[in-house]
Parts: structure tokens; C-alpha cells; sequence
């Protein structure tokens, strides 16, 4: 049995393997006892013949037995040579191939390799990833396939399906049997046919079952090394293939050796120094921990493998360095000691995922300046949905790249998806996970522009989060053996110095594709994106734009741009942002989500969180609690762009900026000489309705953080010009007003004078006005002046504040006229930043002689909404206000509501028809009516206002500070349930509603049957109630004519029309 193993050795074979072997061999043995037995035994005394006679039995017995063997053994070959032959020769094949494996393993083994470590890692770059174990192992099997097939195939031809146990024996007196010589036949019986006919099926059977499993295994592992190249590496088809359970036995008796109990007070210090978010995420990550392939350690010391401590530690810094990047510091850090501390964000606290889309997006800046606004965020198509870091990188797409433009968030989702790994969030082992990773490495290229040539493993020492500046040459080997497990994340190829030459090893290679050999990092990359080092790693690489033709060369299997956030995830962003101070989240939202421009500009990550902290740092300054921020839109815009040009730009890159840096509106002066050409290129194009621009015009700006790179134009067959744009379309306005506010005052009067009306200028002047405070030479006039002072008279009954059946119409002053009400919205958000421009137009307001302002139908937006109260609510002879049709929502009804709180105001009139205002603008409403208002008729009509809205408004009608007279409710949402709440409030002697329009509602019986007990009261003042189309019929009719038919009843006016009302 000794030398049977010395033959076979186990390790050579996997466990199911050499067991099959070994039976095989035993089967062999058996079968050739029975066989050579039945041969020797078997004569002709086992033959039965009869019709012979006495004395010539024997002679008929043996010339019979010859007859059967010639018919039956044609080519007297005997079947126990048969039988040896077939299980020797497969057999030999066997022990051949475990005796030339053997040595293989043996140098596999970890006791050799921990015996020559040197030894081994002068040949790892080949040894290690050599395939001789599989190749060999594939060849016995063919081998044996072959054979089995071959003796299978001969045991049908030498020998019959079945020896017949009877046998027909006809003998002549010569011994031949001559067709007309005469004889004697004789009925022979051959006792062991039965017998003989079981073995050899026997033989047959046993062929054909091992040769299937054969064939199974043959199918199993090349399917396996089609799918995972690394599997037919030595190591990793020892491990994974020939001896799997002692290598995970070993793996676990080692893992018991090396996992000390840590000391109690050690773990009790570590979770009072970590954050309970970090403390839950560590809890997270110890549950969801699996065992890690380890390279055993020696037995008798009691530490932890190399493999297990690295992983363990590079996972322990990832969690401490990227808690907290230095993209998430406020730009506006205070001095220890002093105030509050600024509000340095982290990771797990403010990430967002980003709408990532395949392939490189396409940008159509064509339609008005409302639909480019829009194409930022929907270049996508329908694919624009928010992805997390786990989205991008998967089993069928290994080798990713990430475009974006600047400060759209490449960086952070490479850090996120690291952090994530640490954590064991993602590509962690699990039965749901198709891939995971033991190792990973982010190389940011920058870090490598002044590095010389180096190695892989000098590469991934200097990687960021490195737990060390050395790899243990085992936890190396792991590397080598296993990419597979491994993760390289390669940031910021456009920050490359050498970018240019990625790509050349593919035409003229240089270097060797060895792990040990020195070479340039762009070498180094591409033989690690193109997979001729460690084939089978998983490569992320991200870029912006402009470095896109650097990497043509490259092949990768999934391309995605970043488009940064859509509306919704702004939302949550800020949220998330101002998460400990809700009152202060609220108001930044409102002034984000209120501004059309800062809303799309916050597309872009980078930009967001300036804006955000900008606006925080005024909440803060104004108390958390204020419901406004008094801030202009210039100065939000000069912030933003000073700091994500400090913070993105090339130029820049890796110097610190203190707070005093970013307050400052002053510029560096080799800044301020590119913006010019910046200011004149984006005036040119807005005055040329352009937003992209050729290679040419952008040359040597090409770089700037302010520019996206859009895909090539085909300007023929054979020729393609790069194309750029601004990062965003208010960007190229607000250079474009920096160009303007740089003209002498009469060349930019008449500009501003000829172009006023024309709505691409708009927000350009917009920031003009803000920019023109810091230019003395600029008067204030060149747009004040614009201010249209015509007026014009209108008549009707809708304007009188009480409303009587008989009344006269009302005579109004209307500003401004139907033909100038755009003009004036654009000046007004012009005036609205600039303080000396507001004094100046509120003086002129004042000297006109009117009291009815008409802004509807001129597409307000809730800033816009701001700009108008912000000027007009000193005014103190204005009346009437009509902003119907605007669809401003919540957020400019908010605004709006500023002007009713306002103590000069002198608003008794309003109309906010078709505003979506909804149950929140309601409760804004109702707030500010309560609040010893002015207002005597209030026009909601299609606002969207339920129930709950309808309750608002009735709890501030029902307050003795309510002035209403008239509540117009068309064509809401409301249902009983709203009109039992406003029953109960006409029923308070505090209300004094004279008229209440609930027209085109959902009251139906029961409302109407709450409605009529209200106007059944003696308190209730209510004089006109309108009711149609509300669903209600005879019932409800039935109990608001007992209601009028009352003495207390103080109703005038019923309409009940276009109900269902029948004759009963």
C-alpha cells in the first residue's frame, strides 16, 4: 500500500480524484483474479457434450471445446491479458503523471516556499505563473479518455456481446466439417458462459462509468480556466482544484493559531474614540466578515498571517483616511477658539449617488435658455438613473473608465467604493457577490509625475492608504497568484504629466511584461489595463474629458460618463448636508430649489457643496432659524467661482488656500489674465447664441477647470475638431457679465439699452448689475433708467374688494403695461443686486401714479418672485397684485408671502390663479393672513389644494386678525372633509367671509350638508357661496334648503349648478 502511494500521490490529484484511482486499481486486481482463474480452470471437462459415447467423451469434449473457442476467441487473445492490459495501461498513465506533478507541488508547498523565499522570488515572475500542473493533469486525463474509449471499442471487437452457454457441435471422423461429408452433431453446454458473460460486462460497465466521470471533470476544469485565466496557474489549480479542503483545513487551523482574543481594554478604548456611525459600520463589517484565503505562518508562533494582517490594516487606514476628504472641508474654516467651528463634512455623511450613463453623453444646446438649462442633467436619455460605486464596476465589466468633467465627483466615487470595500459593503465574498476582492489599490497619477521608473510592487507600496512602505512577500506572492482578488483604481489620468505617451507599449514595447521590471508608470498602466500583468485584475481609471485621446489605445470593457446630480438628489444632498440643523437646511433649500440658475448649477457635486457652505455660513450669520437669506445672486456666483477654480484648476492642485483666500474677492493676477480671454470668448458666444466652441478657440485654456470637453465634431470624412463648452451655462453668462462690466459707460449703456428685451441677456445683466457695484465708473442709471413708467386703466367688478351681486365695477391703475411687464420682471432681478439700484427704483415706483401691479403669465420663478417683493414692498400704494398663471409653486408663494407680513404693505388684492401652490403654499398663506393683514380677496383658483390646505385656510380665517372678505377656491382638490373644516371656521363670529367659491370641488353630500348647519348659525356672515360641480344631489340640496330657509341665515347667493340634483 506504501509503494501504491509512493506511485500515487495524493497531492497530486484532488481528493475524489485519487480515490477514483485507487478503486480503479483495486477493480483491476479483482477483475484479473476472477479472469485468470476462470482461464486457468476452464477446460473441457467444463464442457458438456452430448451424444458421445463412453469411451470417446473426453476426445468429443476437447475437439468441441476447440470448435467454441475458434468460433467465440477468434484472435485467441486471452481475456485476462485483456483485462490486465486495460487497467495497467491506465493505471501507468497515473502514476506517470503524479510523479512528474509531484515535484511541482512539492515546490508549491508552502513548506518549500517558506524553506526559499529568495529562491522563490527570483523565479516568481514565471514559476509562479507558470500552467505546467494544469497542462499535465489535463494530458492523464485526455490520456485516460483515450484508453478507456480504446479498450471499450477492442472489447466489442475481440470478444462477443455474449458467449453462449449452448453450443451446436457437429464432428466429422476427420475433423473437418465438409458441407457433404457426414457426421455427427452433438448439443454442447458450456457451464461458465453465464458467468464469464457478467464479468465482462462488468468490465464494460466499469469502463464506462469511470470514463464519464473522467469526461466530467475534463468539462468542469475547462470550463473553469475558460472563465478564470488564473486558474490554470499552479498555485491557484493546487488550492482550487487538486487539494481544496487541505488547503482551507490548513487555512483554518491557522486562522485558530493566529486569532488571539485582543485585550478587553484595548477594544473598549477603540469604540470610545470612534463615532457611533463609524462604531455601527465596524459592527456591520465584523458580521459580515469571511475568511480570507491565508498563506500559513509558522505553527508554533501564535500571529497572524501575513495576508490576514495586511488586508486587515490597509482596510483599518482606508476607514481613518477617507472618513473625512479634503474635498468635504469648508472653505471657510475659522480660527480655533473663535465662534462656532466650520463644517467639515463626512463621507458616509453627505455622499449622494450620481447619474452615471454608458458611454461618453451627448450635449443639444439647442431650444431657449430654459431647455439648455435642462440638457446639463438630461444628456443621458432615459439612462440617468443615480448609481452607486457597486453599478460601475462588476463580474462581465473588469476594466471600467469613469469620464467626467471637473468636479462632478470622479474622485469621491472611487473613494466611496474603496471605503465601501473596507467596510465589507461591497465586493465583499458572499454567496450574492459574483466577484470580491481581497486587496485594493488607489494610485492617484499625479502623485507619480516626478517619479522615476519603478516596479509593480514599488507601485502599490506607494499607493494612498498604503498600510506600509514594504509587501510581505508572501502577501506579494498572494498578489501574483491571485489578481483575480485584486483591485487598481487609477484616478486623475488627465493630471499625468506623461499622459501623451500611454499607449506606445502597444506599437514599439520596451519592457518586459515581468512584475519585477522597472519601468515609466504610463508603461506600467498599460500593461496593467491591457491585462499582461496581472491578468484578471479588476482596473477603474478616470479621466476628464480632455485627456480622452491620451488613452485611445486602451481597451476598455465599459466606458461611463458622470453627469453629476439631478434635481432630486440636490434635494437630498442638502438634506443630508445641514442633517444637524434642519430650520438652516430648510432655508438653503428653499433659496437652492427657489433659483432656476443655482439649482442647475448645483448639477455638478463640487459646486454644490460651495454653494451649500456659502449659504450655510450666511444662515449661521443670519440665525439658523431665518426663513430668508438676504443674498444676491452675483455673490454667490463670485464665491462659487473663485473657490472651484482654486480648488480644480491644474494650477492649483495640491496647494492649501486658508479661509482668508476664499473670502476675498480678489483674484490672482495671472488668473485675472485668463479670465479675460474666458470674459471674451463667453461674451462672443452669447452674443452669437453659441455654447460650444472649437480646439481653437479654447487653446491653451483647454485644461481649465471651467471647461468641459464635449465628443469630437466630424468636419469631413477624414478630419475631427475637438469641441469644448463651460461647465455650465451660467458659468459663460457670468464671464460674459464680467466682460460687459469691463466696457467704458456709454458703449455699455447703448448695449444694455438695444439688448434689455432680448431673453438671452437676461441673467448676463443680471450679474452686470451686481458686478457694476464695484465699478465707480459704471453709474447705477445705465439700467435704472430702463425702468418702464407707463401705466393703464382697467375696469371691472373682480377688482373690488367686497363683493356685492349689485356692485359697481372697479377703476385700477395698472403697472406695468401689458406690453412691458417682461421688461420690467427682468429689471426688477437686475435691481434685486444691487442695494443703491433697489433705493433708487423704489424712489421712481413711488413717483408713478398707480396701484394695480400685473405680473401674470410672465413665467415667474420663486426668485423671481423674491426680486419683485424685495422692490415693490415699500411701495405703499399698491392695492392689487395679480400673479396668476405662473406656476411658481410652494417656494414662490413662500416669497410672496413676505409682502403680505410686510407692515407697509397696503395689499388688499391678490390673484395666485394656476401657481401649484399646494397645501404647503396654503400654510404659508394662512400664516401670513393671520399676521394682522391688509388682505380683503384671496384668488386660489387651481392651485392643487386639498383637504389639509383647506384646514390651514380655515384656521386662519377663523383668527380675529383675518381681514378676508372673499376666498376663491375653483377648481381644487378639496373634498367633505375641507369643507367640514371651513363650516367650522364661517361658523366663528371671528370670521368675517362675505363670499366663498368652492367651485369644480369634491364636497358632495356631506360636505354640502357641513356647509348648510354652518350657514344655519347666526354667527355665520356668509352672503355667496358657490357650489358647482361638486358631486351633489338631492340630499345635499335637500339639507342646504332647510339651511337658507332658516332665520338665521345670512346667504344672499346659492349657486348649485351643474350637480346632481334631481327632482326629488
Amino acid at each position: 500500500m506504501d509503494n501504491l502511494k509512493e506511485l500515487l500521490k495524493p497531492k497530486t490529484f484532488n481528493t475524489v480524484s485519487h480515490a477514483a484511482v485507487v478503486v480503479w486499481i483495486l477493480i483491476g486486481v479483482i477483475f484479473l483474479g476472477i479472469f485468470a482463474d476462470a482461464e486457468h480452470s476452464e477446460s473441457r471437462y467444463d464442457f458438456r457434450c452430448g451424444g458421445a459415447k463412453g469411451e470417446n467423451i473426453n476426445l468429443v469434449r476437447g475437439r468441441c471445446f476447440e470448435l467454441y473457442e475458434k468460433q467465440y476467441n477468434k484472435h485467441d487473445f486471452p481475456i485476462y491479458a485483456f483485462v490486465i492490459m486495460n487497467f495497467f495501461f491506465i493505471g501507468t498513465v497515473c502514476a506517470i503523471y503524479s510523479q512528474i506533478a509531484s515535484r511541482t507541488v512539492d515546490q508549491l508547498s508552502p513548506s518549500a516556499r517558506n524553506d526559499d523565499l529568495e529562491g522563490q522570488l527570483r523565479d516568481q515572475g514565471n514559476a509562479l505563473s507558470s500552467k505546467k500542473l494544469f497542462i499535465a493533469y489535463c494530458c492523464q486525463l485526455f490520456a485516460r479518455i483515450v484508453l478507456g474509449v480504446l479498450f471499450m471499442v477492442l472489447q466489442q471487437l475481440l470478444y462477443p456481446l455474449d458467449f453462449p452457454p449452448n453450443f451446436p457441435c457437429y464432428l466429422t471422423s476427420g475433423g473437418s466439417q465438409p458441407r457433404n461429408s457426414t457426421g455427427v452433431w452433438h448439443e454442447c453446454h458450456n457451464q461458465r458462459a453465464t458467468k464469464k458473460n457478467s464479468w465482462m460486462r462488468a468490465v464494460l460497465v466499469v469502463n464506462g462509468i469511470f470514463l464519464f466521470g473522467i469526461l466530467l471533470e475534463t468539462v468542469y476544469i475547462l470550463l473553469r480556466a475558460w472563465k478564470e485565466d488564473s486558474f490554470m496557474k499552479n498555485s491557484k489549480f493546487l488550492k482550487a482544484h487538486l487539494n481544496p479542503f487541505h488547503a482551507d483545513s490548513q487555512n483554518a487551523t491557522t486562522s485558530t493559531l493566529s486569532r488571539p482574543e485582543p485585550p478587553q481594554q484595548e477594544k473598549r478604548t477603540e469604540q470610545e474614540t470612534n463615532t457611533p456611525q463609524e462604531q455601527h459600520q465596524e459592527e456591520e463589517s465584523e458580521e459580515n466578515e469571511t475568511n480570507i484565503p491565508h498563506l500559513p505562518s509558522k505553527p508554533q508562533q501564535l500571529r497572524k498571517p501575513p495576508l490576514q494582517e495586511f488586508i486587515e490594516n490597509t482596510k483599518k487606514i482606508i476607514k481613518e483616511e477617507t472618513n473625512q476628504p479634503p474635498q468635504l472641508r469648508s472653505p471657510f474654516s475659522s480660527t480655533p477658539g473663535e465662534g462656532r467651528p466650520a463644517k467639515h463634512l463626512t463621507l458616509d455623511q453627505i455622499y449622494t449617488n450620481l447619474v452615471v450613463v454608458p458611454d461618453i453623453a451627448n450635449y443639444d444646446f439647442t431650444g431657449d435658455r430654459r431647455q439648455k438649462l435642462e440638457v446639463y442633467t438630461r444628456s443621458g436619455g432615459e439612462n440617468t438613473t443615480p448609481r452607486g460605486p457597486e453599478d460601475i464596476l462588476n463580474h462581465e465589466n473588469k476594466n471600467v473608465l469613469i469620464v467626467g468633467r471637473p468636479g462632478i465627483g470622479k474622485t469621491l466615487c472611487c473613494t466611496k467604493l474603496l471605503r465601501d470595500w473596507a467596510f465589507n459593503k461591497v465586493f465583499h465574498e458572499s454567496s450574492d457577490d459574483k466577484i470580491h476582492f481581497d486587496a485594493a489599490f488607489f494610485i492617484k497619477f499625479r502623485a507619480f509625475n516626478a517619479a522615476t521608473d519603478l516596479s509593480l510592487r514599488e507601485l502599490l507600496t506607494s499607493s494612498e492608504h498604503s498600510p506600509s512602505d514594504h509587501i510581505d512577500d508572501e502577501v506579494w506572492n498572494y498578489i501574483l497568484e491571485n489578481p483575480q482578488r485584486v483591485l487598481l483604481i487609477f484616478d486623475g489620468i488627465d493630471e499625468f504629466k506623461h499622459k501623451s505617451k500611454i499607449g506606445e507599449e502597444n506599437f514599439e514595447p520596451q519592457f518586459k511584461n515581468r512584475a519585477d521590471k522597472k519601468m515609466p508608470l504610463y508603461a506600467l498602466y498599460e500593461k496593467l489595463a491591457t491585462g499582461k500583468l496581472l491578468n484578471g485584475a479588476a482596473v477603474l481609471t478616470t479621466t476628464r474629458p480632455t485627456a480622452l485621446s491620451c488613452i485611445e489605445r486602451v481597451n476598455f470593457d465599459k466606458v461611463f460618463e458622470i453627469l453629476g446630480f439631478s434635481s432630486e438628489q440636490v434635494e437630498e444632498y442638502v438634506t443630508k448636508f445641514a442633517e444637524e440643523e434642519k430650520h438652516a437646511g430648510e432655508t438653503i433649500w428653499r433659496h437652492i430649489g427657489g433659483n432656476a440658475n443655482i439649482l442647475s448649477l448645483c448639477y455638478i457635486p463640487a459646486s454644490c457643496f460651495i454653494i451649500c457652505s456659502s449659504l450655510f455660513q450666511m444662515a449661521k450669520f443670519y440665525g439658523s432659524k431665518s426663513l430668508s437669506l438676504p443674498t444676491k445672486l452675483t455673490d454667490i456666483y463670485k464665491k462659487a467661482v473663485k473657490i472651484f477654480y482654486l480648488r480644480h484648476n491644474e494650477e492649483f492642485r495640491g496647494k492649501n488656500f486658508t479661509r482668508e483666500d476664499f473670502e476675498s474677492d480678489n483674484l490672482p493676477p495671472n488668473v485675472e489674465k485668463k479670465f479675460e480671454k474666458l470674459e471674451k470668448m463667453a461674451f462672443e458666444g452669447i452674443k452669437e447664441g453659441r455654447l460650444v466652441f472649437g480646439g481653437n478657440e479654447v487653446r491653451g485654456l483647454e485644461g481649465s477647470a471651467l471647461f468641459h470637453r464635449l465628443p469630437d465634431r466630424e468636419t469631413t470624412p477624414l478630419k475631427r475638431e475637438q469641441q469644448f463648452c463651460f461647465i455650465h451655462l451660467t458659468m459663460q453668462e457670468f464671464f460674459a457679465a464680467r466682460h460687459l462690466a469691463n466696457m467704458d459707460e456709454t458703449e455699455l449703456r447703448n448695449f444694455v439699452s438695444t439688448n434689455i428685451a432680448d431673453g438671452k441677456w437676461q441673467l448676463v445683466f443680471q450679474f452686470l448689475a451686481g458686478l457694476m457695484n464695484e465699478k465707480e465708473n459704471l453709474p447705477n442709471e445705465i439700467i435704472t433708467d430702463l425702468l418702464p413708467v407707463e401705466t393703464e386703466e382697467e375696469e371691472s367688478k373682480w377688482y373690488n374688494e367686497e363683493w356685492t351681486e349689485d356692485m359697481e365695477p372697479r377703476k385700477v391703475t395698472c403697472w406695468p403695461t401689458e406690453d412691458k411687464k417682461h421688461l420690467a420682471v427682468t429689471l426688477f432681478k437686475c435691481i434685486n443686486e444691487s442695494s443703491e439700484m433697489e433705493e433708487i427704483v423704489q424712489r421712481k415706483l413711488q413717483q408713478i401714479n398707480f396701484n394695480f401691479v400685473n405680473f401674470n403669465d410672465c413665467q415667474l420663478t420663486p426668485v423671481d418672485c423674491a426680486s419683485v417683493v424685495t422692490v415693490i414692498k415699500n411701495v405703499q400704494q399698491i392695492s392689487h397684485l395679480d400673479l396668476a398663471d405662473n406656476n411658481f409653486g410652494p417656494l414662490g408663494c413662500f416669497e410672496i408671502c413676505k409682502l403680505l407680513k410686510c407692515s407697509k404693505s397696503q395689499l388688499s388684492w391678490l390673484n395666485l390663479t394656476g401657481n401649484q401652490l399646494t397645501d404647503e403654499g396654503a400654510k404659508y398663506l394662512a400664516d401670513a393672513i393671520n399676521n394682522n393683514c391688509q388682505l380683503h380677496t384671496l384668488d386660489l383658483w387651481e392651485n392643487n389644494i386639498s383637504h389639509i390646505g383647506a384646514q390651514h385656510l380655515a384656521e386662519a380665517i377663523n383668527n380675529n386678525n383675518c381681514q378676508l372678505r372673499t376666498l376663491d377656491l375653483t377648481r381644487n382638490n378639496i373634498s367633505h372633509i375641507g369643507a367640514q373644516h371651513l363650516a367650522e371656521a364661517i361658523n366663528n363670529n371671528n370670521c368675517q367671509l362675505h363670499r366663498l367659491n368652492l367651485t369644480r370641488n369634491n364636497i358632495s353630500d356631506i360636505g354640502a350638508q357641513h356647509l348648510a348647519e354652518a350657514i344655519n348659525n347666526n354667527n355665520c356672515q356668509l352672503r355667496t357661496l358657490y357650489l358647482t360641480e361638486n358631486n351633489i344631489s338631492h340630499i345635499g340640496a335637500q339639507y342646504l334648503a332647510e339651511a337658507i330657509n332658516n332665520n338665521n341665515c345670512q346667504l344672499r347667493t346659492l349657486d348649485l349648478s351643474a350637480n346632481n340634483i334631481s327632482d326629488i
